[in-house]
This record gives structure tokens, sequence and C-alpha cells, in this order.
């Protein structure tokens, strides 16, 4: 039931998401991905990942949706591209002095509770020109309808939606982590006034892409 619910809510962003991700990573990266799930994505884009030669290190704590993840990957024989690890961000350790290319929040950021001891402990896993890639609902305006109902939606779909992201507090918090805005884009406008956004972040002069 909860592979169901997630591919209702869940599945059209993930493919969305990894859609433009895998458009924008160069040839042989190598990519932490933070909240992996049940890789519904490998189904749409195996042969992306492939052709292009792209690694993946998923971590996710929902071992049910790892389950499936891993299914996809023997079903599609991505065992050399992709492996995926049933921890936290908070507890993982990419060890072997392993640093990736970038560190991939699809839709995850919002659910940690201290963002920025989790920016702190993702940049120390970047390699020297390595970035942090946002993919996740943002609001320009402040939503109070949307504060009280996004953290409820999870005792209805069993999906934690996580707290509702405002621009100004999110690029004050990347501020604060010297990061720079390299690329945002609008990817989709959703009804109650959201933006599905796709933001890039590293050190250097940050240049914030048009909507």
């Amino acid at each position: 039931m909860k592979n169901l619910l997630y591919a209702f809510f869940i599945d059209n962003v993930t493919n969305r998401c990894y859609r433009n991700c895998l458009e924008y990573f160069p040839q042989g990266s190598l990519i932490l991905d933070v909240g992996i799930g049940n890789g519904i994505m490998v189904k749409e884009h195996h042969s992306l990942i492939r052709d292009k030669g792209i690694r993946i290190v998923g971590i996710d704590l929902n071992e049910r949706y790892l389950a499936h993840c891993r299914e996809l990957i023997r079903e599609y024989d991505l065992e050399e591209h992709i492996r995926v690890i049933n921890t936290s961000v908070e507890a993982f350790e990419p060890g072997n002095g392993l640093t990736f290319d970038y560190v991939l929040f699809s839709m995850s950021f919002m659910l940690f509770r201290d963002q920025a001891m989790v920016l702190d402990r993702v940049r120390k896993w970047l390699n020297g020109k390595g970035k942090v890639v946002f993919f996740q609902t943002m609001f320009r305006e402040r939503s109070f309808w949307m504060e009280f109902v996004k953290p409820r939606l999870k005792y209805v779909t069993t999906i934690d939606f996580g707290k509702v992201t405002y621009e100004e507090d999110f690029y004050d918090l990347l501020r604060r982590k010297d990061l720079s805005v390299l690329e945002d884009r609008v990817l989709k406008r959703e009804w109650y006034r959201g933006e599905c956004r796709f933001i890039v972040a590293g050190s250097g002069n940050g240049v914030k892409g048009s909507a």
C-alpha cells in the first residue's frame, strides 16, 4: 500500500526531477542521492544512466522503498551504476576518502529538522568542484494554509512531505553556509502558488537563473 501511495503522489515529480538532473549531470558523474526512495526513476531513465556512465550512491531510511529500488536495479542491470544503503544523511559516512561530484536532494531537503547541519555534513563529501542540487517545491509568499496542511498530509497518505520551504529562508540558509546559487529554474508552477524548482548551489560567484 505504501508503494502504491508513493507512486500516486511522488512518481511524476521524481521522474521530472531525474529527467532534468540527468540531462544536467556531465558524463561519468558520481552522485550522492539523499532520499533515493523506491527507485521508480530507473524505469524511465535506466538507458540515460548507463549511456552517460553515471554512478549513484542512494541513501534512504525506508527499507521497504529500498527493497523496491533494489529490484529495479537488478531488473535493468544497473548494479554497476546504482548502490543503495539503508541509512540517514546524519549517520552516513562515505568511507575510503570517497567524494562526490553532486549531492542531490530530490524532494527530501524539506524533511530535515536541522538543515544547516545537513548542509555542513554533505559539503564535506563534495570534491573540489562538487555542487549541491535541490529539487523541491518552494513558495515566494507566506502561506499559512500550506504551513498547516503540509505537515499533516502524512497522516492521510503515510508520506512525509516535510515543511513548507520559502525562497527567502532557503536563500538565506545558502548564504550563511557560503553557498552560491549557480542555477535556478522553475520547472512547474503548482496550483497552490508553489513552484517546482531545480536549484544548483556551490562555491563561487552565483548567478541566479531566470524563471
